[in-house]
């Protein structure tokens, strides 16, 4: 796995997270892991969702200042990310 609980990371500006921040790797709300417990569940911190192109890896990360999603829907103060869009902050 890429990422632990407790790391800070870098979101990069997507799709879904149109904006760059900064979070922290955290395990989601109990709220969002019952949500999809039948369909693409959560394994602790991450998820995988099967994309087009293959397996999408999903981290929850808690973000420093809440951040709109691409439906300018929000602010929230965490949300799912795409692995690919994470970087680790040193």
């Amino acid at each position: 796995m890429k990422f632990k609980i407790g790391d800070k990371i870098y979101v990069s500006s997507h799709g879904n997270w149109p904006n760059d921040c900064i979070g922290i790797i955290a395990n989601p709300p109990e709220f969002v892991v019952q949500m999809v417990k039948n369909q693409n569940p959560w394994d602790g911190i991450h998820r995988f969702v099967q994309g087009r192109k293959g397996l999408i890896e999903f981290f929850w990360v808690d973000f420093e200042e809440p951040q709109k999603d691409g439906d300018g829907d929000g602010p929230y103060n965490g949300g799912e990310v795409e692995a690919e869009y994470i970087a680790l902050i040193n």
